[in-house]
């Protein structure tokens, strides 16, 4: 055939191919036709002169990829063909195709590169499921599409991807591709390619647990696509915690589409697999453990469920419309008890009263439950899930309309008989006294029922009392059996000496841990003292012990947490005693209970505020092995100077380096180069309130991630509401948000940024603060030793996000004033001062990020001169940033030209 005819032909079929993918069995039935009349060596001339035409347009048209797709189907017949004749055949066409593209693969135009990795999938995808392709080709395309994985451009490199991912072989833990799917997914930095794995990436125990990592990835599409990947994965394939998690991210996550796969994809998918049972997918995610998820879950998938399966999913009995006591489990009491608050918000009391008795029937039924857990002992997972139980019990009585004289008594008496009792959780003290103020409304009333609790808890009445005596003969006893054990600790302490001095120190570990139980049993040993009978009737001993404190704290501070209280009532005065017997408690949990509540009593009261605010400060001077102490005395003490001012409890500061009236001496305290906060001399606690200040900012450098935290948090807030205004602090902050070492901490850096976005708008002083903190800030990152993490920060970027933040005009006293202004002031007097520390191409190309709003024409001449003077400096040195300053030169509207052009010249060279 003749080429003319040939070219003619083909151009008209690769013309009309492009408008509709319907028309392409036709047209390659002609194309087939054509080949077969014309050379192989013609045809392809021709095929492959049609095909450079998509393959090098950029634009993403429709036209494009129906081209494309035809070429990819058309291609594919051949591979057909060859299939039924041949197994281990390929014809020569698609060989000499796949020889074209990958001998193309890395071509200048990035647009190339896209598309042919683009068709190569086309090719890939076009083949059957159970296609097969030569050994030597198979390892080609691996090694060209690994190399487009590291193209520069995240196209390319995302159409790589998928050219790959039929190539992929998920069984085996040593594929290449997986491997570099897993590499992408967890460091590529453009969402893009990070999709593009998930998209294709096969599935097995590597990847699985690579995507569930994306669930938290900085980029929603990603999140999203992770969740798309996981819900094509059987549930029984995560762990428990792994189960709880996602839904628990899932659910509360920042984008709507995120959480709009989760409940009406990810959800209904693992219920479907529990065959539509709630109770199933409950015991999944583990009620006792994950319970705040699994009641998240049921109330999104109740959204869209049918009211009468929910209703015949409840395993309450028709007639008492109760769960029988045999049968109550974690799983179906927390699925009764969301259907009950899933009706109840519906307002369907029909429905409702199908499930649930009278109140009266309901506190009988709590009272029989607890009566059925206390006829015997049970193990201590056992009484876990009876504890479990029993909130969810409560939880219920909270559905309760508490107009019933007659229910609303007899739940005041299982509520208060619970409180005593010992089936007593901190969950269910939490649950109970918060319900407790609803149902004796009268706050009085409520806080007289607290207190004749805390009471009768402590002061049991005396047939409640068990008397345990020690005789003397026992007391002989034990005195033998210390001395046995005294003997015995020797000789071990004898063997760790050995294991030491032998290098033995698994040994010695396991000799430590020995002699540490020893010491313990000859402690208890010694605490026991002979005792004779005491009778009494009038005296009832005061009981201290941890499990009584804790449950009496407990009882107390959920109490005063309660909406209706606003300030101190008589009863709760009296019981204080009990706070500050909590606060020498040796247990920490009942100190730390204790801390809790102290900080309730000064909030609600600022003469105790000023009279206890050291206790708080006093914890920082101990040494705790449980930091959790310092974690609630620091927000204690945040809580009480946000509440109050600094200058209530006389820890008075001014600003530094301010205009405020010096007439009074100052002294200055605690800093990282400069100064803090200044306290004022003429103040009678001086000292303390010295420590104060000292404390509060030396626990941002504290290496315990909460007290970082909190302590960052509480200073914000501080800074916020203009009870404190410290450049020091300003640059501390913005430091702590640029340390490497808190890079994991993902709450103190949303807390940073958010606190930044609001302070240059709502603090007056915010941009002068900002202003003073700019160079001092530089210098201690310049000035950070070699061993300090602080040499990780790029010191231009924290520039660059200081000069961001004041960009704005500020207005004072009706002025306006530009703080960019007098930071290039500050900027060029750093670069020209010869003994300067800071790096010196960080302040030039941060020239570059000034605003200026000179109108002055004194000052513009007098920053033109410093200009000149930076630009001479740097002919002599630099030359490299001369660009720098011509942009900066090009800001302030002057002509380049004056500046040295050839030194200017010599630097683009340079570049």
């Amino acid at each position: 055939m003749a080429q003319a005819v040939v070219e003619k032909s083909m151009k008209e079929i690769f013309y009309k191919v492009q408008f509709n993918k319907t028309d392409h069995p036709r047209y390659i039935k002609k194309l087939m036709n054509l080949y077969e009349r014309t050379s192989v060596d013609a045809f392809w001339k021709w095929f492959v002169y049609c095909l450079k035409v998509p393959l090098t347009t950029a634009q993403q048209h429709p036209h494009v990829i129906n081209t494309l797709e035809f070429c990819a189907k058309f291609s594919m017949s051949f591979y057909s063909s060859a299939e039924n004749e041949n197994m281990e055949s390929m014809s020569p066409f698609l060989i000499k195709l796949f020889k074209f593209l990958l001998s193309h693969h890395h071509a200048k135009d990035k647009a190339v590169r896209f598309r042919i990795c683009h068709f190569l999938n086309m090719l890939l995808n076009s083949m059957g499921e159970h296609a097969f392709i030569d050994d030597t080709l198979c390892d080609r395309i691996t090694d060209n599409m690994t190399e487009r994985l590291l193209d520069k451009s995240p196209k390319v490199r995302a159409q790589a991807v998928f050219a790959l991912h039929r190539l992929q072989d998920p069984a085996d833990e040593q594929c290449i591709i997986i491997k570099m799917y897993l590499f992408h997914l967890s460091k590529d930095p453009q969402a893009e390619v990070r999709k593009a794995v998930l998209a294709t990436m096969g599935k097995n125990q590597k990847t699985l647990q690579a995507a569930i990592k994306r669930t938290r990835d900085i980029d929603e599409s990603v999140r999203k696509m992770a969740y798309e990947f996981i819900s094509k994965v059987t549930v029984r394939s995560l762990s428990i915690e792994q189960r709880e998690r996602l839904l628990k991210d899932g659910l509360k996550d920042r984008s709507e589409i995120v959480r709009a796969y989760v409940s009406n994809v990810l959800l209904p998918t693992w219920l479907r697999y529990y065959k539509g049972e709630y109770i199933s997918l409950i015991h999944a995610l583990d009620a006792g453990i994950g319970t705040e998820t699994a009641t998240s879950a049921l109330q999104t998938l109740f959204k869209n469920a049918d009211l009468k399966a929910l209703l015949e999913q409840t395993t309450v009995d028709n007639n008492t419309r109760l769960i029988p006591l045999a049968n109550l489990s974690n799983e179906n009491v927390l699925y009764w008890k969301c259907v009950i608050q899933h009706l109840q918000r519906l307002s369907y009391t029909e429905e409702l009263e199908l499930i649930i008795p009278e109140l009266s029937q309901f506190c009988k039924y709590i009272c029989d439950y607890i009566a059925h857990i206390s006829s015997k002992s049970y193990e201590a997972w056992e009484q876990e899930c009876h504890k479990f139980i029993l909130l969810q019990l409560f939880e219920i009585s909270k559905a309760y309309d508490l107009s019933d004289e007659v229910g609303r008594k007899n739940l005041n008496e299982i509520i208060v008989d619970t409180l005593m009792g010992d089936h007593c959780s901190a969950k269910i003290i939490e649950c109970t006294v918060s319900h407790l103020a609803k149902v004796i409304p009268n706050t009085n009333d409520m806080l007289n029922t607290v207190a004749n609790i805390i009471s009768e808890i402590r002061l049991p009445s005396k047939e409640n009392i068990v008397v345990q005596e020690t005789t003397v003969e026992q007391q002989r006893e034990n005195n033998v059996q210390k001395a046995r054990l005294k003997v015995e600790m020797l000789e071990l302490e004898e063997e760790l000496y050995e294991a030491v001095k032998g290098e033995h120190f698994l040994e010695a570990d396991i000799l430590k841990e020995k002699i540490k139980v020893l010491k313990e049993k000859i402690k208890h040993l010694s605490e026991i003292v002979p005792t004779e009978a005491v009778i009494s009737d009038d005296i009832r001993e005061e009981k201290n012990d941890t499990a009584t404190m804790v449950k009496c704290l407990n009882i107390l501070y959920t109490a005063m947490r309660a909406q209706l209280i606003r300030v101190l009532t008589p009863t709760l005065r009296s019981l204080m005693s009990i706070v500050l017997d909590g606060l020498d408690h040796p247990d920490d949990r009942v100190h730390i209970l204790a801390l809790k509540t102290l900080g309730l009593y000064c909030i609600f009261d600022k003469e105790l505020a000023k009279k206890h605010i050291m206790i708080f400060f006093y914890q920082f001077s101990l040494e705790q092995e449980n930091q959790e102490i310092w974690v609630v005395a620091l927000k204690g003490i945040f809580d009480l100077l946000l509440s109050y001012g600094l200058d209530y409890f006389e820890i008075l500061q001014s600003l530094e380096d301010s205009t405020q009236n010096r007439s009074e001496r100052s002294r200055t305290l605690y800093t990282h180069d400069n100064t803090v906060v200044s306290i004022n001399k003429g103040i009678k606690s001086e000292k303390s309130s010295c420590n104060f200040v000292k404390i509060l900012t030396g626990l941002l450098d504290n290496p315990n991630q909460d007290l970082r935290t909190i302590a960052a948090e509480g200073i914000c807030k501080l800074l916020l509401n203009k009870r404190i205004s410290s450049n020091s602090l300003i640059s501390r902050l913005i430091i702590l948000c640029y340390n490497p070492v808190n890079a994991d901490d993902v709450y103190l850096r949303q807390c940073l940024s958010a606190f930044f976005d609001y302070f240059v708008t709502c603090v007056p002083d915010a941009h002068e603060m900002l202003e003073n903190s700019y160079l001092p800030t530089l210098r201690v990152l310049c000035n950070a030793p070699d061993v300090s993490p602080l040499q990780e920060i790029d010191i231009y970027h924290v520039s660059r996000f200081i000069l961001s933040l004041t960009r704005r005009e500020r207005q004072k006293d009706g002025q306006t004033f530009y703080t960019h202004n007098n930071l290039a002031f500050a900027i060029l007097a750093e670069i020209l001062n010869p003994e300067s520390k800071i790096d010196q191409e960080t302040l030039i190309k941060s020239l570059t990020n000034l605003h200026i709003q000179i109108e002055d024409g004194t000052s513009k001449h007098s920053l033109l001169e410093a200009v000149e003077n930076v630009a001479n400096m740097i002919t002599d040195s630099d030359k490299r940033l001369m660009k720098y300053v011509q942009q900066f030169k090009k800001k302030l509207g002057t002509p380049c030209e004056t500046m040295n052009v050839a030194a200017a010249e010599e630097s683009e060279s340079e570049n």
